[in-house]
């Protein structure tokens, strides 16, 4: 299974500076970004998420999707920052925000910018066909 959010794409977002300083809470500190502690962050962002999307769209939907791995990158540093009660004003400005977004593409409002992304969504193989008239046995179109 993909992932949105990714401890690459963390890295990407905020910096491993800021993920050292989130992660790294607890004696003995080591100075370099927890994984375990970011991982479980990032897996309950990436559910979350998904929570969000099931309702318009198979999920794990888009994993190539910028604007779904933002949003899920937003959701899993709240959660790491939630974890050691260290939630700042951008964090929870940040998450607000995605989770606003999430909800909006639940309802339909928007989209979450797929076109030239993969997708996990299979083609329709059932397509109906309109004609005008009644078909000729012979294929020519006329009556």
């Amino acid at each position: 299974m993909g992932s949105y959010a990714t401890i690459e794409s963390m890295i990407t977002r905020f910096g491993k500076e800021d993920l050292k300083e989130v992660t790294d809470t607890e004696i003995p500190y080591t100075g370099e970004i927890i994984t375990a502690k970011l991982q479980a962050a990032i897996e309950s962002a990436n559910a979350e998420v998904d929570a969000y999307l099931a309702k318009q769209m198979h999920v794990p939907t888009v994993l190539g999707s910028p604007f779904v791995q933002m949003m899920a990158c937003d959701v899993a540093r709240y959660h790491v920052a939630l974890g050691n009660a260290r939630v700042s004003e951008r964090d929870e400005k940040r998450y607000d925000l995605a989770v606003k977004n999430l909800k909006a593409v639940n309802e339909g409002k928007i989209g979450i910018g797929a076109g030239t992304a993969k997708t996990n969504a299979a083609p329709s193989i059932n397509l109906a066909q309109m004609t005008s008239g009644r078909p000729s046995v012979f294929g020519n179109s006329q009556y």
